[in-house]
């Protein structure tokens, strides 16, 4: 029986977990590579792509054996061009596992924030002694906006340090011990109102763009900072800009913005309050080694006609 070909379409996989897919899964033929460097009649008979890029139209045309998509992230919906969500081509992504490497980013922003170090920085820079007050987070409320499994990591360290917690999300469920208060949609602002920190973890999906606006981020404290971890459309760019250029709040740690990369010539660059930070608040040395066990899993699986996890792909999970 002729090999299934697996198309590992991942820039900086590093070799050796290649050869673990391989030595793992004999029935499959796998090459990893780019695009440009692919030969076109091999590809014409891939039946599997493991990527973390775009699936274009113009590539979808060349993939006429194509039949299964396994994406990196969590969410696809910026991945997947109209061809590909209109195919028979089914799609999976690797949620979330345990969060914890965005948990520490939070939580690293929060302290980051609280302890005045952006304006040591600046002061630094111009060797200037000059002393603002630390705060302490003990008490504080940090708010999360969607507690599913980046959140509630997020939420279990907040409270760690003995924060005040409060959490929504899309679909009402049991309050863990971890969090004070838990809310849908309904309650936003009361989130928005009495968060010290508003730490954004929600996914990148058409009906939660734009969900922050003017007016929920006037509501904010002018005392509070904005953490934005996964929802870059959440907010849109001049709205964000003019709440911290006005003020409106004290600061915000930005690793998911509305454009990715954040082009020169975006006002956000400049402002004084804001920490900019080039979508890594996800990565970690141990990607693949939490990654490559769940593609490993559902390879299996397809090549045996079991089910897997699909996703929806008009919303990308």
């Amino acid at each position: 029986m002729e090999s299934r070909r697996v198309w590992i379409r991942v820039e900086n996989l590093p070799d050796h977990w290649v050869e673990e897919l391989r030595r793992h899964e004999m029935r499959a033929e796998f090459w990893h590579g780019k695009e440009e460097e692919a030969d076109p009649h091999w590809l014409a008979k891939v039946e599997i792509v493991f990527t973390d890029a775009k699936v274009s139209d113009d590539l979808l045309r060349r993939l006429i054996s194509l039949k299964w998509v396994q994406f990196t992230r969590g969410t696809a919906f910026e991945l997947i061009d109209p061809a590909l969500r209109t195919s028979h081509v089914a799609a999976s992504v690797i949620p979330a596992i345990d969060g914890v490497q965005f948990a520490e980013f939070a939580l690293g922003s929060v302290l980051l924030l609280a302890k005045q170090f952006p304006n040591f920085f600046h002061a630094q820079l111009e060797s200037r002694w000059e002393r603002t007050m630390p705060l302490e987070i003990s008490g504080m409320t940090l708010g999360v906006l969607g507690l599913g499994t980046i959140g509630s990591a997020v939420a279990r360290r907040a409270k760690a340090f003995d924060m005040r917690v409060l959490g929504v999300k899309r679909v009402a469920a049991a309050k863990p011990d971890f969090v004070d208060e838990l809310w849908t949609a309904d309650r936003l602002k009361d989130l928005l109102t009495q968060s010290d920190f508003l730490v954004i973890t929600l996914p990148s999906t058409p009906t939660l763009f734009g969900i922050l606006g003017l007016e929920d981020l006037k509501l904010m404290k002018k005392s509070a900072y904005l953490i934005n971890l996964t929802g870059g459309q959440a907010i849109k760019e001049e709205h964000l800009t003019r709440a911290l250029r006005e003020k409106w709040i004290a600061g915000a740690v930005l690793d998911a913005l509305p454009r990715q990369p954040l082009p020169p010539d975006s006002e956000l660059w400049h402002l004084d309050n804001v920490i900019i930070t080039p979508r890594i608040a996800g990565f970690t040395p141990k990607r693949w080694q939490r990654l490559i066990p769940i593609f490993q899993n559902n390879l299996r699986k397809f090549l045996s006609g079991e089910p897997i996890a699909l996703i929806n792909k008009d919303v990308g999970y």
